[in-house]
């Protein structure tokens, strides 16, 4: 049996076309299907005793599905192969698995994770996880009536920074080492490549590896974003050494900023957050 989840909230609420596109990819093999809003299950772990080993699931969703799913699976011993068929908005998580396949498979794909530590809250993350200006995007894109596609975050992009009045200082440890940084925008940990709908932010960030990596975007004058951002997409902007630092985590990164800011992690939202603890999985 094919056993479907899907999240009601993902692609602007479109999940019913979503999953007929699905069924029709998985209408050649003849297969009996179950579908389930995964927001329904509260207890996965009771629900996964329920079915046969040799049952697939499958995900319908995007980067915040999967945001979901990871922290509710995440430790479990699941025996059965798992699968994701996209249907988000940034769909970063499905970038960066390389798959030209439109049902995609993910088992394992979540045994080991990096995680964050707010107000003594510990939470997994499968992207990355910024603080600062990328928070504030997210949040414009979350709460837009426009389709939320690329462009969209393009657009909320430029919006966020020309009202955002004032950049901020952040305090930095990395793996036991202090660092300040001042006028900064956003700083960011990477688990993958990619955030904002295939910005190539950390572009020597692998999922399958345990290092991560920290971006810090600083003292960007608001006219030069326009020519910024398209080298994020495809990775070039590294090469601009005063206003971006890429520093390689093997351990940890506490981040400290002065004042209250949002946090995105895989694109969901908390405000107001000024201090962060990041993690490498564990061994």
């Amino acid at each position: 049996m094919d056993i479907i989840f899907y999240n009601p909230l993902s692609k602007n609420g479109d999940s019913n076309n979503s999953i007929s596109k699905l069924l029709k990819v998985l209408g050649k093999n003849e297969t009996e299907v179950a579908i389930h809003s995964i927001l329904e299950v509260d207890d996965i772990e009771a629900f996964l005793k329920t079915i046969d080993k040799e049952d697939k699931l499958i995900f319908v969703g995007g980067d915040g599905t999967m945001h979901r799913l990871a922290n509710k699976i995440y430790g479990l011993t699941i025996p059965n192969r798992m699968f994701i068929f996209g249907a988000g908005t940034g769909n970063d998580f499905i970038r960066s698995l390389k798959s030209k396949e439109k049902l995609i498979e993910i088992t394992g794909v979540f045994d080991k994770l990096p995680y964050t530590i707010i107000d003594g809250k510990k939470e997994r993350f499968i992207n990355g996880t910024g603080i600062g200006i990328d928070g504030l995007i997210c949040y414009k894109v979350n709460t837009s009536t426009e389709a939320k596609n690329s462009w969209n975050y393009f657009k909320n992009t430029l919006r966020a920074f020309k009202e955002s009045k004032k950049i901020k200082e952040a305090k930095i440890n990395i793996d036991g080492k202090d660092i300040i940084q001042k006028k900064v925008w956003l700083c960011a940990t990477m688990n993958s490549q990619y955030l904002g709908g295939g910005m190539k932010l950390a572009p020597k960030a692998r999922r399958t590896d345990k290092d991560l990596y920290l971006v810090v975007i600083k003292r960007v004058p608001k006219w030069l974003l326009v020519l910024i951002l398209p080298s994020v997409y495809i990775g070039l902007h590294k090469l601009l050494l005063g206003l971006v630092k890429i520093f390689k985590v093997t351990e940890s990164v506490k981040i400290e900023f002065s004042g209250d800011n949002y946090l995105q992690m895989d694109g969901e939202v908390e405000f107001p957050v000024s201090k962060i603890e990041v993690y490498t999985w564990e061994d």
